[in-house]
């Protein structure tokens, strides 16, 4: 609220109430399904999640806790576990977490390995760009993002003609080859956590109708049972309970 530019008393006034009135929303839904999972709500990551977020927002906003009342945004993450679209979403993401680490650290050691060779190859007509060896990695990584490569290029390749080998093979490496495959491992964990959904809302169909068939099962058998014990009592000459 804070943040709103040209923002009077009155509109603050409002906001702040607004802002209570959700935060109390917040609170009873996280009581009534405390109250109906009971334990269990303490097993599901979500839910653990949820009460992270609206605690926060009971921190005083002064004293030693003001520098977590910026954390308070933190409460439009919720909208994450309403939606299950998001929340496949955020699950992708996290399943993709150890594959990105190994593909980081690749591209690390190739950003290392091509900073050595850029120190050995430009340091002495190039400092500006190669001078040592965090210099060289940072110039390698401005290289990476495709922000202004052209020029680092044109000015290396000035003074030593046969650079151009070097940052075509570094970008054919490391930018269009390294980065692609971080998009690769990001799309796998999502299609893995759809197939896995996919699985469980198969599974609980499945379920569903094995229940549907089961009690179909057992009210034929009862209305069996109960039609013997008529036919039963009409030969014991007595009258059937209806």
């Amino acid at each position: 609220m804070e943040a709103l530019p040209g923002r009077g008393p009155e509109l603050h006034h409002w906001l702040h109430d607004i802002d209570s009135v959700i935060l109390w929303i917040f609170v009873a839904e996280l009581t009534l399904r405390l109250i109906a999972h009971g334990r269990r709500f303490f097993t599901d990551p979500w839910s653990i999640f949820d009460t992270a977020v609206v605690a926060v927002s009971f921190f005083p906003v002064s004293g030693g806790f003001a520098a977590l009342r910026a954390f308070r945004v933190f409460r439009v993450l919720r909208l994450i576990s309403a939606f299950p679209r998001l929340r496949s979403v955020v699950a992708g993401l996290l399943k993709s977490i150890p594959g990105i680490a190994s593909v980081a650290l690749l591209l690390f050691l190739i950003v290392f390995v091509s900073a050595i060779m850029g120190y050995n190859l430009f340091s002495e007509r190039a400092p500006q760009y190669f001078g040592d060896l965090w210099t060289s990695m940072y110039t390698l990584f401005k290289v990476i993002t495709l922000e202004g490569w052209a020029d680092i290029a044109d000015q290396v390749q000035a003074v030593y003609p046969y650079a151009w080998i070097f940052f075509f093979t570094y970008i054919l490496v490391a930018v269009l080859t390294l980065l692609n495959f971080f998009v690769a491992v990001i799309v796998n964990a999502m299609e893995s956590e759809a197939l896995e959904n996919k699985a469980t809302i198969q599974m609980q169909e499945v379920l569903a109708d094995e229940m549907r068939a089961l009690r179909a099962e057992l009210r034929d058998f009862r209305e069996q049972q109960k039609k013997e014990l008529d036919d039963i009592e009409e030969r014991l000459g007595g009258t059937p309970q209806r």
